[in-house]
């Protein structure tokens, strides 16, 4: 009977272990995804500035029709205090990278044409190497760490059992 025990609970540390390695790899995912959207909101916002001259509720409302995810759902609540909706959706993302979010979204639209060219470009430069970064460590950290979640797993159930 206790043989029936320690196999179920490996089983169970195996399955847990699993499930960590999962999460751990959505992470990386949904940081890779999450700066693709902003990298995408800044060349629609470029794109935009240039040839229609619209204004930033109009950008947003175009950007967000038939979007979701993160980016989307944090720029929906944009209209909240910028500490609640950064507190709560972006845990995924480092303080510095929430810093520069809010930093980038809160100058859109404060200057003259050409101010406000220059200050889209610089930042869509800085988000496209944000988003290169993260699509280089997602593909070679996250699956790397779900398989060791998951190795690391069946070692603990092999020694259980």
């Amino acid at each position: 009977m206790a043989e029936i025990f320690r196999i179920v609970g490996g089983g169970l540390i195996a399955l847990v272990a699993s499930y960590i390695g999962l999460i751990i790899k959505r992470r990386y995912k949904t940081r890779e995804q999450f700066f693709s959207d902003v990298r995408e909101y800044f060349a629609l916002f470029e794109n935009e500035l240039t040839y229609e001259k619209t204004s930033v509720p109009e950008i947003n409302k175009k950007f967000l029709n038939g979007k979701n995810g993160e980016f989307a759902n944090w720029l929906q609540t944009k209209n909240k205090t910028i500490e609640q909706t950064s507190k709560r959706q972006l845990t995924f993302l480092k303080e510095n990278e929430r810093e520069q979010i809010d930093s980038a979204l809160s100058g859109l639209g404060k200057s003259g044409y050409q101010e406000q060219l220059a200050y889209v470009k610089k930042w869509q430069m800085l988000f496209k190497d944000k988003h290169d970064k993260c699509a280089m460590e997602n593909k070679k950290y996250g699956g790397m760490y779900f398989k060791l979640c998951v190795l690391a797993g069946i070692a603990i159930l092999i020694l259980l059992a």
